[in-house]
Parts: C-alpha cells; sequence; structure tokens
C-alpha cells in the first residue's frame, strides 16, 4: 500500500487489507491544518479491499467528525464499496463521491463557521419557494440600519445518505441561485453573504444556522414555485416560526416579478401589531403605499352592533395614537379605523372582499396571552385563504 498526501487529498495505491488508519493519521491531521473545512481519500489506484481495511474508512469518519471537518471518500469502483459497506461506520457515515473533482467542489462549498460582516445587524433569506421575494423583503425591512444579508443554500441530505455526502447536480442549481441572489442584494445596496447548510431538515437547518451565525431575524417564502426550486412546507415553516427564539417572518403569495409593490398594506391591531406596522411601513414605503390599521371591536349577538364596549373603544384609541406615532416616525401614509364585528376573524377576512389590498401583514407575539389566539387564527386564515400577499410575523424572545 502506497500513501500519498498533497494539498487537500491522501491518495490510496494497491490494496487494503488491514485497518491503516494509524499509517494515514500524521498525514490527515496535517492537510486539515490547511483544510480545516475538510479532506478527500482518493481511492481510484485502490485495486482490493477487505472489510477489515474499510474499517480505516470508518476511523478516518470519526477522527474528521471530531474535528468539525468533512471527509469524502472519491473513485472507489463499486465493487469494492460493496464491500467497505459491511463495516457498519462505513455504510452509515462515510460520505463518497464519483471523482476527486466532485469531491472537492462540495467541500468548497463548507465554512468552518459562517462569515459574518461588522454589520449591527443580520438578516438571514433562506433560498426556497419564491426567494426572490423574501430578499426583497429583507432588504426593505435593512433600509436605513446597519444591516447584511445572509442568503443560505439549506441542502437537505437524505437520512439514507450520511450528511456529508456529496450531490452534484443540488450543489450546482444552489450556487447559480446564491449567485443571483446575491447580485440582487448588492444592487439594493447591502453587503451580502452567502452560505451552503447541508440539512436534515429545512426548519431545524435553519434555527441552527441562524443561532451559529448569531442573527437577528430570517424571511423565509412559504410560496410553492415548481419541482425544481427548493421549498418548504407550510406546516414545517409553522414549526419553524413556533420553535424559533428569533424573529420570523413567513412571507406568501409573492407578486409575480418577485419586486413588491404594495399600494394598499393592511394591519390587524392583534398581537404585536404595532411591529408589523413598523414592518408595513418599512416594506410599502418605497412604493408609497397607503396603510391601515385596523382595530376589531367585538360585540356579542345578543347586544346591539354599536353597543357601548368602554374598554375596547379606549384601546382603539390608544392604538389610533400609536398608529399616528409611527406612521410619522417612518415617513408612511398610516390610517386608524375601528371595525365592529361579532366574530373577529370572520369579520377581518371579509374586509378583503373589495379586491384592493395588497399586502397583509399580521404580528404575532411569543407569549399566548391576552389577543394571542386572535392575531395567530387570522393569520392561519390569512395564509390558507390567501386574498393577497401575507406576512406572518413571529416576533422574537
Amino acid at each position: 500500500m502506497i500513501i500519498e498526501a498533497r494539498e487537500d487529498t491522501i491518495t490510496l495505491r494497491g490494496s487494503i487489507k488491514t485497518n491503516i488508519w494509524p499509517a494515514i493519521q500524521a498525514a490527515a491531521a496535517l492537510l486539515l491544518e490547511h483544510h480545516p473545512t475538510g479532506i478527500i481519500i482518493d481511492c481510484s489506484a485502490v485495486d482490493k479491499i477487505t472489510a477489515k481495511g474499510a474499517e480505516t474508512l470508518a476511523d478516518a469518519f470519526r477522527y474528521i467528525q471530531e474535528r468539525n471537518a468533512r471527509i469524502v471518500v472519491a473513485a472507489l469502483s463499486p465493487e469494492l464499496l460493496e464491500i467497505g459497506k459491511e463495516v457498519p461506520g462505513v455504510r452509515s457515515q462515510v460520505s463518497i463521491a464519483a471523482t476527486v473533482d466532485e469531491a472537492r467542489a462540495s467541500l468548497e462549498l463548507e465554512e468552518v463557521t459562517p462569515e459574518r460582516g461588522k454589520a449591527r445587524l443580520a438578516a438571514v433569506v433562506p433560498m426556497l419557494g419564491e426567494w426572490q421575494s423574501a430578499v426583497d423583503h429583507a432588504c426593505r425591512l435593512a433600509i436605513g440600519q446597519s444591516t447584511e444579508i445572509h442568503l443560505v443554500d439549506l441542502i437537505k441530505v437524505p437520512r439514507a445518505l450520511p450528511i456529508g455526502t456529496p450531490l452534484p447536480e443540488r450543489e450546482s442549481a444552489g450556487q447559480q441561485r446564491l449567485e443571483t441572489g446575491k447580485a440582487l442584494v448588492a444592487a439594493m445596496g447591502f453587503k451580502v453573504f452567502a452560505h451552503v447548510e447541508r440539512v436534515r431538515a429545512k426548519s431545524t437547518g435553519l434555527i441552527d444556522f441562524v443561532k451559529q451565525l448569531e442573527a437577528d431575524y430570517a424571511v423565509v417564502s412559504i410560496d410553492h414555485v415548481d419541482a425544481n426550486t427548493p421549498q418548504i412546507e407550510e406546516s414545517d415553516a409553522m414549526s419553524l416560526a413556533e420553535a424559533a427564539d428569533f424573529e420570523v417572518s413567513l412571507v406568501k403569495g409573492a407578486t409575480t416579478g418577485h419586486e413588491m409593490h404594495a399600494r394598499y398594506i393592511i394591519v390587524p391591531a392583534v398581537g404585536s401589531w404595532s411591529h408589523a406596522l413598523e414592518h408595513a411601513c418599512k416594506l410599502g414605503h418605497k412604493d408609497g403605499a397607503a396603510i391601515k390599521v385596523v382595530s376589531l371591536i367585538v360585540v356579542p349577538r345578543t347586544e346591539a352592533i354599536n353597543a357601548p364596549r368602554p374598554d375596547a373603544e379606549a384601546a382603539a384609541a390608544d392604538a389610533a395614537k400609536e398608529s399616528a406615532r409611527i406612521g410619522k416616525q417612518y415617513g408612511a401614509k398610516v390610517e386608524h379605523v375601528v371595525e365592529r364585528v361579532r366574530d373577529p376573524i370572520i369579520g377581518f377576512m371579509k374586509m378583503f372582499d373589495a379586491g384592493d389590498i395588497d399586502l397583509a401583514v399580521v404580528g404575532v407575539m411569543r407569549e399566548t396571552t391576552g389577543d394571542y389566539h386572535i392575531a395567530h387564527a387570522i393569520a392561519e386564515s390569512l395564509l390558507h385563504e390567501l386574498p393577497c400577499e401575507t406576512v406572518f410575523l413571529r416576533t422574537g424572545e
């Protein structure tokens, strides 16, 4: 057996009949110093491998994993690969690539830790669904603030494969989307970073990435585009919003062309409505949108619809003052109205019958107190019926 170590690759030649990891380990350690994201074991010149010899690959995987890196075995013939799979650690954990070039292209996407710039705030946009719309949302929210935009391609690796397995076609398509996304963000004047994360589930993968990056908020498109564009199921996205401790905007119903052109935005004065109004002001300011904040006064059917409701009327008056303050702060056209309804969800949804509303922003707080259930129910109804583009804004802790 001949062992050669050069750049990011250990090349094996000959027969692997016993566990030769002790002979390889020193070379692997040296390569990792210069290639901390991972290394390649080139088996194109291996003519024989036994089950005992395959333990070399299992030991290599454990060693590399302990150093938070990847190892990819390249060009092992199908016959020898089947022998190697007799070893449990190889079958379930060692990543295989058809060629060294394929392995290297995959490893080049890795980061030891996600790169972050010097901006005060960081926004994350996963390349899912109508991701261009999510990028536009994130950039609009960032206007006037020290914010950098982080685009992340979440590559879902099937559980039947080791997490580090190269997926050349998927990785290449993801890189094309990231390059397009970077150009969109740069054109809007923001610093942009691109990342690739290999995940088992998009929701938990995104949560883990945001935590590593120490980002402030995420904007996620939950639209379905086509079979070639990665997407997140709405149920998975809702689980993401519930589980994340950072701010999440779920965006659905993006208009054709991806860039928002909202003329009329509506915000129900429930839940975290003042924060939702701030979002609406930022999202609609560029297009000169008119924004309406709606206070819902619920009157039981046993009473006349105009029956006095002192507490609700006082809350509506306070909401009117706060709406005016926020509108003035952002230079936006904000109107406050009161709607007396029998049912807050049905009453609010009827406001879309005229068909003139372009965007709805609903703020749902984390505390399940007060009118939380109303805000959550309105958001779910909007996402389900989708009378216009909708933002489900889940506030952070």
